[in-house]
């Protein structure tokens, strides 16, 4: 026999069985989709200031990392420099010994000659032969003082060629050990910063992904001229006088652009001096509202005023009325 199937699930349709929960991943996927629905809604000046924030945080991290290795790369070049003048130390040190090697040996050849001639001097028979011998013992004397004298020369310039290295090396030591520093730094650095920089680098390119290509060329643009200050706030010098002032540079925005920013929420407007992005922050549209409506009791003050002194707006039973209907028909019979 047949085990019978509960009551009610042999009849469900296919259609109507419980489909399985959804993977988390699909759950992510439609959660990530509603956020970028609410930040398209939100208004282009809205993304573009999120942009800018997000754009502003990875700018820093970026330029805390970049100087890092700005330092690292100088250390690495003067330690470059100073391996090349270490060689150019040791070449002319090289060279300095081989010419002293060579005055030595001229040295001794001019000596070995002399003490030949001397001893052929004695033994000349002849005062000819004698004065030759004689002359040329005399120039060889002379080449030799001065050979004597270079090499003198030429040791000096060893012992402070020497004296350089000595000091050198010790440059290069002190040169290495900054540099082992910086690379310690750059790596904490690295360290601490590259998780967070990547995530707000996602986070950056999420951000761009909502504003349109034209837009996001400008922001780009003006974000790389101005080293990421690319927007800016639009500042009140003077409701009332209708002046207003970019917050960056401090040039004067027209009101037309002040009101077009007050009223679109997606209108891109650039300061004519600057290039920024201008846009309302909400302190400024704040002091606007107060300031307007400070404005209103003063014009309902003004209106009760001159409604009071025109008596039109009086209920004709009130005793405000009854009065001035009496009194002008006092004035009337008395005329």
């Amino acid at each position: 026999m047949h085990s019978r199937a509960p009551d009610g699930a042999a009849n469900q349709h296919p259609r109507c069985q419980r489909k399985p929960e959804a993977k988390p991943a699909k759950q992510a996927r439609n959660q990530f989709a509603l956020l970028v629905t609410i930040r398209r809604s939100m208004g282009l000046l809205a993304n573009l200031l999120t942009l800018h924030r997000v754009d502003a945080q990875v700018r820093a991290l970026r330029t805390r990392v970049d100087n890092a290795k700005i330092f690292f790369n100088a250390q690495e070049k003067q330690l470059a420099l100073l391996e090349r003048q270490r060689v150019e130390l040791e070449t002319q040190l090289k060279q300095l010994k081989a010419v002293v090697h060579s005055l030595e040996t001229d040295q001794a050849a001019a000596q070995e000659r002399i003490d030949k001639l001397r001893s052929e001097l004695n033994m000349s028979t002849n005062d000819k032969q004698y004065k030759a011998i004689l002359n040329e013992l005399k120039v060889l004397e002379n080449q030799k003082d001065e050979t004597v004298k270079r090499a003198v020369e030429e040791m000096s310039r060893i012992d402070e060629t020497q004296k350089r290295i000595e000091l050198h090396a010790a440059t290069t030591a002190e040169r290495a050990k900054v540099r082992e520093l910086a690379k310690a730094k750059l790596d904490e650095c690295m360290k601490d910063v590259g998780e967070r920089l990547s995530e707000l680098e996602s986070e950056r390119e999420r951000a761009a992904d909502l504003i349109p290509d034209r837009e996001r060329k400008i922001f780009d643009r003006v974000a790389e001229e101005t080293e990421g200050e690319a927007m800016a706030d639009v500042t009140i010098v003077s409701l009332r006088h209708r002046e207003f002032a970019c917050g960056a540079c401090n040039i004067e925005v027209p009101f037309e652009t002040y009101a077009k920013l007050s009223s679109a929420a997606d209108a891109v407007v650039q300061c004519k001096a600057c290039t920024r992005i201008l846009y309302l922050s909400e302190e400024t549209r704040g002091a606007s509202n107060e300031e307007k409506s400070a404005e209103k009791p003063k014009k309902t003050r003004a209106t009760a005023s001159a409604a009071a002194s025109s008596g039109g707006d009086l209920d004709p039973n009130s005793p405000e009325a009854i009065a001035r209907d009496k009194a002008k028909f006092e004035k009337t019979r008395k005329l």
